[in-house]
């Protein structure tokens, strides 16, 4: 009985040992169409999440090609995720991928992009990609650089094979029961002023400032005039560091107004130029606002124009019911705003010079 047990036992182990050095087989290859020709892709598949959610893509993953990640732009930006506008020209092999104040073109298996007309250079060139067994063929885009035009932010681990695409602009806004001017859930940042023209930022700028006017009473021509004389077209350091345009500094008529949009403690500290009662250049070192979207700093400077109170009056009185640039410019540098005698009329100057008044109508 003793034997015939061992006999079994011994066996077992071999038979264990034999299932145990079988190799496991890996995962079966995608089977892709690229350019044409019939490739096995045996890299990781990868998944993709948007604010949180995954993106239903099982039969179309996301994959590695040309040493980027490149994911299926249609179901991720388009028809789930920000559900941004989109067109695509079979012509020039051109798709347009339109978001809030953001449009980006790219190019079938080119690397030169387009963000609000500046040129850029892509980590891969965007490809139509079939994949065999659904028989779907979809076009692939390089996630990172592309997510990085749009303003979202991006991330990939590549333990859990995982694209992370987070976009801060759909994150809910403060509630409260008095509305501030101009609020809004968009959130640009003056980053993209960088590599802009001056048309560029005007065309950008432009419809950000028209929504504020609705509400603030501040006409849009004297927003984008105040924009590009005080931040340098967006390009200042005040803009790029802290989406500062109208070098709205922390403390202002006692910070006693209501509507402002400032946290309250984020601050960026800097020199800036200042100038006496004779007219005089003289430099102070001084805190200033620091925003986390030109959006927001647009907002706070309109709630400062419109609720700012010098005593028990408004310091700006009569803004709102002002009905041309000049006047409004007027009771602005009137009110003390600027110090520097050619405000108005340098003002005046830009909004004639690049129309700026179109964005009043």
């Amino acid at each position: 009985m003793k034997k015939r047990y061992k006999k079994l036992l011994t066996l077992s182990m071999v038979v264990l040992l034999l299932i145990c050095s079988v190799p496991v087989s890996a995962a079966s290859p995608l089977k892709l169409k690229i350019s044409g020709k019939t490739v096995n892709y045996t890299k990781k598949q990868l998944k993709v999440t948007y604010n949180g959610k995954n993106i239903s893509i099982t039969t179309t993953p996301a994959i590695a090609l040309d040493g980027s990640n490149m994911i299926p732009y249609y179901y991720i930006f388009v028809t789930q995720g920000p559900k941004m506008k989109r067109t695509y020209n079979k012509n020039t092999g051109c798709l347009t991928l339109t978001y809030q104040n953001t449009t980006v073109k790219l190019y079938n298996k080119k690397k030169t992009a387009y963000v609000n007309g500046v040129k850029k250079t892509l980590s891969a060139a965007p490809r139509f990609v079939t994949f065999q067994k659904s028989k779907k063929t979809v076009f692939m885009i390089p996630a990172k650089s592309v997510c990085g035009y749009l303003g979202f932010k991006y991330s990939y681990s590549s333990a859990k094979a995982t694209i992370t695409i987070t976009n801060s602009s759909t994150t809910s806004v403060s509630s409260s029961n008095t509305p501030t001017s101009g609020s809004t859930t968009s959130s640009t940042s003056a980053a993209i002023f960088k590599t802009m023209s001056t048309s560029q930022f005007i065309q950008t700028l432009g419809p950000i400032a028209q929504k504020d006017a609705k509400t603030s009473g501040v006409m849009a021509s004297v927003t984008l005039a105040q924009a590009i004389l005080e931040s340098g077209w967006g390009k200042s350091e005040l803009a790029q560091k802290a989406n500062n345009l109208f070098g709205m500094k922390t403390n202002l008529s006692g910070n006693t107004w209501s509507g402002s949009v400032w946290d309250g403690k984020s601050v960026y500290t800097k020199k800036t130029a200042e100038y006496d009662k004779n007219n005089k250049i003289y430099y102070i070192t001084a805190g200033f606002r620091k925003y986390p979207s030109i959006e927001k700093s647009i907002a706070d400077h309109s709630a400062y124009l419109t609720h700012a109170k010098n005593g028990s009056s408004y310091r700006y009185k009569g803004l709102k019911a002002a009905t041309t640039y000049k006047k409004q410019l007027t009771i602005i540098k009137n009110g003390g705003y600027a110090t520097s005698k050619t405000y108005v009329t340098d003002l005046c100057a830009l909004i004639t010079k690049y129309k700026l008044y179109q964005w009043d109508k």
